[in-house]
């Protein structure tokens, strides 16, 4: 019996040139299978993410719902497929999956994950200015989820400080599997280098890069040095608020340098406050041929046992606090953020853009319509991994009882239907890509329906024009 489920869409706005519903349409009541939509959490490059509920049990706990922003989206039936097989604590695992009806025969997977509270790494660090023993022990707890996962022929393939979530109490987990596969997997894109963010890319994928870059045919092939390798690029930013430099230079453009290539850095020799333990083992991790980095149980082993070894070198915070937050550049014409004010940081948090998703649960597997997800499921066993070790965990956090009222910060990119530049409108600003009206003589905290920002309050621009549609972002 098929589990797709229809939503209830009488309320939903819809493109009146296709009758065709947006992900980004969905509204706080919309249903999704059998989850009701509450509020919009965030987006990644394919789907975006609602924090939801089971209609039928208001007072279940939260739950995060990642739906495709792109209709028949494969990656999500390879995600699935991947977390259905893994227990582990340091690893999301799926609660549901289904799909969503856009419109006659169109139709967008979603997966349904349990929603907690934790911050990206790289905001975690701005935020928490953590030690190095600190580090070392979220880096022990996510090279061992990559350990399970190279343990059983599979690779993430995209391991990123966005895709490593930290808890407040310290637990860190790697998401976002939509890039990853096993061994024997059929490619799922026919792109030269697989789904992945280039500045985490090893020295040997770019080499290959540079070589094959004329060659269609031409395919790379990761594997689990390259999620090393990657990994050592996050914790290096972590600890240092700088990408190191790329792990070659292209071959073919050596002669035409006036200077050589930039040499990397040890992390110490940016930053003292990296005890030395730590800052030998990222250089482990980002050493150049991929047969000498270390593997994960080394690093696992490695980082475990300096946490628990280090003095008191380890628990200094890695910087002052007056130092300016790690970030991307940002893009020609951005405001940037100034750091949050103190009723910023007094958000409840779960309406932090920080808040992703991340499981529990046992998911049951069964054919998805028109994807055949069997076939999919096949080529992987379904025997769970390090599932004893899962601990029980708050995920809500209450507003204290009569404290002053807390406004939205301004999201980190536009929301769903927001108007992006050119903003045409007079007096429209352009903050974080998106258009916004500035509220004159109102100060926060702001209404509920618009959000702080360096201490003003500020209104979203839609785009009324039409109903933002899949394709747009393609």
């Amino acid at each position: 019996m098929s589990r797709v489920r229809q939503s209830d869409c009488s309320l939903m706005p819809r493109d009146t040139m296709t009758d065709r519903r947006s992900p980004e349409s969905l509204r706080p009541g919309d249903l999704v299978g059998p989850w009701r939509i509450e509020g919009y959490a965030g987006r990644g490059s394919y789907g975006l993410v609602y924090r939801a509920r089971r209609a039928e049990l208001p007072a279940s706990p939260p739950v995060a719902l990642k739906l495709a922003a792109f209709a028949n989206d494969p990656r999500f039936a390879r995600e699935a497929a991947l977390l259905s097989r893994f227990h582990h604590p340091s690893m999301p695992r799926l609660l549901d999956w289904g799909w969503w009806s856009a419109g006659p025969s169109v139709q967008h997977p979603y997966l349904v994950l349990e929603w907690v509270q934790g911050r990206p790494l790289y905001e975690w660090a701005r935020v928490h200015n953590p030690t190095c023993r600190e580090v070392l022990q979220v880096l022990a707890q996510v090279v061992r989820a990559l350990e399970v996962l190279h343990r059983s022929e599979c690779l993430h393939r995209d391991v990123k400080g966005d895709n490593i979530l930290v808890e407040r109490e310290g637990r860190a987990l790697l998401t976002d599997f939509g890039s990853g596969t096993w061994r024997g997997a059929p490619p799922i894109t026919e792109s030269l280098m697989p789904p992945n963010t280039p500045e985490y890319r090893s020295p040997e994928a770019l080499r290959f890069l540079w070589k094959n870059f004329r060659k269609k045919e031409a395919r790379y092939e990761a594997g689990p040095a390259d999620d090393i390798y990657a990994l050592g690029v996050s914790v290096y930013r972590l600890v240092t608020r700088v990408y190191p430099p790329p792990g070659t230079a292209p071959e073919e453009f050596k002669s035409q340098l006036q200077e050589p290539a930039e040499r990397r850095l040890p992390a110490r020799a940016l930053n003292e406050r990296v005890v030395p333990p730590l800052s030998d083992l990222i250089e482990r991790m980002l050493e150049s041929p991929p047969e000498a980095r270390s593997p994960t149980r080394v690093v696992a082993e490695v980082a475990e046992a300096s946490a628990r070894q280090l003095g008191p070198e380890a628990d200094v915070r890695l910087f002052d606090p007056e130092q300016p937050a790690a970030g991307p550049a940002p893009a020609r014409g951005e405001i940037v953020p100034r750091r949050p004010s103190w009723k910023s940081r007094l958000r409840v948090a779960a309406v932090s853009g920080g808040l992703l998703l991340v499981a529990g649960g046992v998911m049951q597997l069964s054919s998805w319509p028109r994807m055949d997800m069997q076939a999919v499921a096949s080529d992987v066993e379904t025997t769970a991994l390090g599932e004893g070790s899962l601990t029980s965990r708050e995920v809500a956090q209450e507003a204290t009882p009569g404290a002053e009222p807390i406004s939205r910060d301004m999201e980190r990119q536009p929301l769903p239907g927001q108007r992006r530049p050119p903003c045409q409108r007079k007096g429209a600003l352009v903050i974080n890509g998106g258009c916004w009206k500035l509220l004159a003589n109102i100060e926060a905290p702001c209404d509920d329906d618009d959000y702080e920002w360096q201490g003003a309050c500020y209104r979203p621009i839609f785009d009324r024009k039409r109903v933002p549609n899949t394709r747009d972002s393609q």
